[in-house]
Parts: C-alpha cells; sequence; structure tokens
C-alpha cells in the first residue's frame, strides 16, 4: 500500500536536500538531458549539473572526458533505458577509480515508483504532493461529480 501523501512528500524532501547537499559539496551530478538539468535547477540545485545528451559522447566517453573525477551522483531517468544508463554510468565509473553514487537515484526511484518515470517531470511531482497535503479533498476530485438526481431505472 501507498504511504499517505505527507510521509511521501517529506521522504521526497529529504531526497533533495540530500542532493543538494552532495552538489553543494562539489559532486557533480550526471543527468541525461538538458531538460533533465533545467528541472533540477527548478527546485534548487545550484551546483555542477553534467548533460549526457548534450555532450553527444556514449557513457564510456563521457566519463574519460571527466578526467580524475573523484565522485558523482548519477541521476537518469526511471524508465528502462534511464535504469540501464545509471547502472552502465556507475560501473564505469567505479572501475576508473571514480565513485559512481546512484544511492540518491534509487530512493528516487523507489519512493516515486510508477508516478514518475523522468527526472524533468520531479518539480511537478513535488509540487502535486504539496497540493494533495495543503487540500487532501481537492487535490484529486472524483471523476465523476455526485449525484444531484436520482438515478433512472431502467424497465
Amino acid at each position: 500500500m501507498r504511504a499517505p501523501a505527507n510521509v511521501r512528500l517529506e521522504r521526497l524532501e529529504k531526497i533533495l536536500e540530500q542532493l543538494s547537499n552532495e552538489s553543494q559539496k562539489g559532486n557533480p551530478i550526471i543527468v541525461e538531458g538538458s531538460k533533465d538539468k533545467n528541472a533540477l535547477r527548478a527546485i534548487g540545485i545550484t551546483g555542477s549539473i553534467l548533460c549526457l545528451q548534450s555532450s553527444r559522447l556514449n557513457p564510456l566517453e563521457f566519463v574519460e572526458e571527466l578526467g580524475d573525477l573523484r565522485h558523482a551522483i548519477v541521476l537518469t531517468d526511471f524508465d528502462r533505458q534511464g535504469v540501464s544508463l545509471a547502472h552502465r554510468l556507475s560501473r564505469t565509473l567505479n572501475s576508473r577509480g571514480s565513485l559512481g553514487n546512484i544511492i540518491i537515484w534509487r530512493s528516487l526511484r523507489e519512493l516515486t515508483r510508477s508516478n514518475l518515470r523522468s527526472v524533468e517531470e520531479l518539480p511537478g511531482y513535488r509540487d502535486k504532493l504539496r497540493l494533495e497535503v495543503e487540500h487532501p479533498n481537492d487535490a484529486f476530485p472524483h471523476k465523476f461529480p455526485p449525484r444531484d438526481h436520482p438515478r433512472k431505472v431502467r424497465r
């Protein structure tokens, strides 16, 4: 069963705070594209964010271009391709002597489950949870409004 919205929002805020702290320590965040980068900026991440797709390099070349980086946070999308890419980047970074951190990625993936497929959806997901916490009855109105009249019976 899914946790209540206030619990999910609290967990999400903690994960995003951890991400922000790691970024402020100088650990770059590796994302897939520029929309992911913009989404992280929108939620207040100010540190270095590197885009894999805009570099036009494959993951191995991308990691080689990073040089002697000690630590990087991998934050790819949560779809099948993103999962594969996260593991590939992490393994490649680790084989080069860097720490490819996917702990935050795993935490986000576990928390959001099927509600979130990409990093660019994070600001909207956070806003949706905030709305659901602030207005629990208004956040997700019923699909059909209650009837004002009795139901017609067919004969």
